[in-house]
Parts: C-alpha cells; sequence; structure tokens
C-alpha cells in the first residue's frame, strides 16, 4: 500500500517512541500549565520541526551526518545548550508567574511555537531517527521511495498530533483540581525545567564522550 510494508508494526513502534517522555513532552505539558493555546503552539512548532526533519532525512541529510561524526556533535552542543537554557528558565519560574494564566500575553504563544521549533531542530536524535526509522518499512518494490518515506512521515505526524492534543487535555483538566493548582504553582515547571536540563546535561556529555 503505497509503497510502505509492515504499516501495522510502524504504527505499534511509532506510537512507543512517541509516548516515551522527552523534552517535547516536558515542554508542551510545561506550557499546557498556562493555557491549551500556548500548549497547542509549542506542539505546532515541535510537529514543524518534525517536518523539516523528515524532509531532511529523506533528502539524504541523515547520510550526510553518518559520514561526518563531527556534525552532529556539533548539533547535539548546540541541542545541548538549548535545552539547558529552557530548563534554567523553568527552574527560575516563581509562583507569581506560575499563576498568570488569565491575560496571557499575545506573542506568548508565538515564543511557544518557536521554542518548540528549536527543541526540535537542535535535537539530532529525531534526524537519525526518522532516517532509519522509516527505511525499515518503505517496500522493496515501491514505485517511488521518497513518496513512500513521506507517507510514513504523515502517519507518524498523525499519531503525534493525538498524543499532544490528549497530553494538552488532561494537563488542562487537571489544572482545575484544587491539589494540582497548588503543585503547578511553580512546582510543576521547576520539575519539568530539571528535567529539562537533565537532558541538555545527558546530550551534552554524549557529544564530548
Amino acid at each position: 500500500m503505497l509503497g510502505i510494508q509492515h504499516v501495522v508494526s510502524f504504527l505499534l513502534a511509532a506510537t512507543a517512541v512517541i509516548v516515551i517522555p522527552g523534552p517535547a513532552t516536558l515542554f508542551v505539558a510545561s506550557a499546557a500549565r498556562h493555557s491549551a493555546r500556548r500548549a497547542a503552539q509549542a506542539a505546532a512548532g515541535i510537529i514543524a520541526g518534525d517536518i523539516v526533519l523528515i524532509t531532511l532525512s529523506g533528502l539524504g541529510f541523515a547520510a550526510l551526518v553518518a559520514r561526518w561524526p563531527v556534525l552532529l556533535s556539533a548539533i547535539k552542543l548546540v541541542g545541548a545548550a538549548y535545552l539547558a537554557y529552557l530548563g534554567v528558565g523553568l527552574v527560575r519560574t516563581r509562583p507569581a508567574d506560575a499563576d498568570a494564566t488569565a491575560d496571557e500575553p499575545a506573542h506568548a504563544g508565538a515564543r511557544a511555537l518557536w521554542k518548540g521549533l528549536a527543541i526540535t531542530l537542535t535535537n539530532p536524535k529525531p534526524l537519525m531517527f526518522f532516517g532509519a526509522f522509516f527505511a525499515m518499512f518503505v517496500a522493496p518494490d515501491a514505485p517511488s521511495r521518497i513518496a513512500s518515506f513521506y507517507v510514513l512521515g504523515a502517519l507518524f505526524e498523525l499519531l503525534n498530533v493525538a498524543y499532544f492534543a490528549l497530553v494538552i487535555a488532561a494537563i488542562v483538566r487537571l489544572r482545575a483540581t484544587a491539589g494540582f493548582a497548588r503543585f503547578a504553582a511553580g512546582r510543576f515547571n521547576k520539575l519539568c525545567g530539571a528535567l529539562l536540563l537533565g537532558y541538555g546535561v545527558v546530550v551534552g556529555a554524549s557529544a564530548l564522550w
């Protein structure tokens, strides 16, 4: 079908990859603490970044990175620095800032979108993943391997959209409860920030060793 094989296996494997918590999930969850709109724009930025990386992988950029490992290390260091920057910003969030969910600044959503895009584009893992993972499900007799690659990309992003929608809906629903409101008054952002900072340290260390 459309030059792809083992569709069910692909959907199951892709779902497993998507639901493993990472920087993208943490960033969207933190944005959902403020508003569903900001979280949706954060998710849109991440998905836009995925589309860029899928396109680059399809054009062979993954092979280029594999040929020159120093390029991969450079991308990792940039990504690590950006994750650490976001993490420190969230850790430093004051409770008063975290409570400012009403009267959200008009530019907050746009900033979330660009930050989401940057999180994805400075993370080399998706670039290598898309190139290697999608290739396993392109049929040997596919009329157009690049077209089949993009069909897989579209299926992956549909799952991604559904996952982010569930994350946002869950956080927004929890936000209305008293217990979560107390926890989220600064602590939720600090937790997400600490985890993002940890991811940054791990990515940076993997680039150096």
